[in-house]
């Protein structure tokens, strides 16, 4: 393509937005940000989280449907099981390519993205926490259906909290979002603000319903049906304005936090 008619910078433009803040959008960053997570994930699965039935593992549902859709198409369970971190490597890659970006990342900004997604976990927190006090209640966690989650030791709810923050946002916002924006704004021709606005609704209403919404009488919960659309709004949010490393780092955190407070409030009972 023609350099002068193309608006995107070349890869060693000095004109390219280098701050701490573009850079962390960036997809190479963000492939080596979730890098560790994405290992560490796919060791627990083969070590920690396999299912009593031997044959299959205990993960989000997000996850169990990537999953199947690998073993729609013949790729075994056991062999497709490593295949979800697989994805997120392949399609963090691709994006970086066609991004004609330059093959360079800088170590410091991973730290000050783990950093950030620590300070982006904070509000989420505050509102679990404002929900579940109109209540009486524990506050929530964003893992999604994962069954007898509770009976899990901490180590294994832990995980199964990083997988949540992949898989998750992997499905929910950069597949959902991406699609209905792409609808809205390529062929329905609405600005890029309103379409952003419209998916990022649909994808928390999706959220919403993805997660177990019955109280403890059996009854559908309205706390938890305001905890998880709000809570999809903010991943939007996150996703949009931050991308896709920050937003799966601020689920997994948040999740993990709720985690490991629940077990701190279950050991001083």
């Amino acid at each position: 393509m023609n350099s002068k008619t193309d608006p995107r910078p070349e890869p060693d433009d000095p004109s390219a937005d280098v701050s701490y803040w573009a850079t962390a959008k960036r997809p190479l960053q963000i492939l080596v940000f979730l890098l560790p997570l994405i290992i560490a994930y796919e060791l627990c699965l083969a070590l920690l989280l396999p299912a009593a039935d031997g044959r299959s593992v205990n993960t989000v549902l997000a996850h169990k449907s990537l999953l199947q859709f690998f073993s729609a198409f013949g790729v075994a369970d056991a062999g497709g099981l490593f295949l979800g971190g697989i994805v997120i490597v392949v399609v963090m890659l691709a994006w970086h390519v066609l991004a004609r970006e330059a093959w360079r990342v800088d170590v410091r900004v991973a730290g000050f993205m783990a950093l950030e997604s620590l300070v982006l976990a904070l509000p989420l927190i505050g509102l679990s926490h404002l929900v579940a006090a109109g209540a009486g209640a524990a506050p929530l966690a964003a893992t999604g259906a994962v069954p007898a989650f509770a009976e899990f030791d901490v180590w294994s709810q832990m995980a199964i909290s990083v997988g949540a923050g992949l898989y998750e946002e992997l499905i929910f916002r950069m597949i959902l979002i991406a699609v209905i924006h792409t609808l809205l704004v390529d062929l329905a021709k609405m600005t890029h603000l309103t379409g952003a606005a419209i998916a990022i609704a649909i994808s928390a209403a999706a959220f919403t319903w993805y997660h177990d919404l019955l109280g403890p009488d059996g009854t559908v919960s309205g706390r938890r049906v305001l905890f998880y659309f709000l809570a999809g709004v903010y991943f939007g949010l996150v996703y949009v304005v931050r991308g896709f490393g920050l937003v799966v780092a601020v689920h997994a955190v948040y999740d993990i936090i709720t985690v490991v407070a629940g077990a701190l409030a279950d050991g001083s009972d």
